[in-house]
């Protein structure tokens, strides 16, 4: 049996709380990223998360990944 995580919504302020913890990818445009973003966030566009997978897990370690988008639709299709 393989450990698949499970992804889990969090609440704006459940995530706000445990930014210092996670691992934060922002799968907007690099246009988007680039007008705003939460500090230390990893800017992967959704139509290259595939092929990122590797640096991903590399960048998250063992620890938990917040995936955010602008309305929540492109990161709920990358998880």
């Amino acid at each position: 049996m393989t450990n698949t995580p499970v992804p889990v919504a969090l609440a704006t302020d459940q995530a706000h709380t445990r930014l210092h913890e996670l691992t934060v990818i922002d799968v907007r445009t690099p246009a988007e990223y680039a007008s705003g973003h939460l500090p230390g966030a990893l800017n992967i566009p959704l139509d290259h998360v595939r092929r990122a997978l590797p640096e991903m897990r590399h960048a998250a370690g063992r620890g938990d990944v917040l995936v955010v988008c602008a309305s929540g639709t492109r990161s709920e299709n990358a998880c």
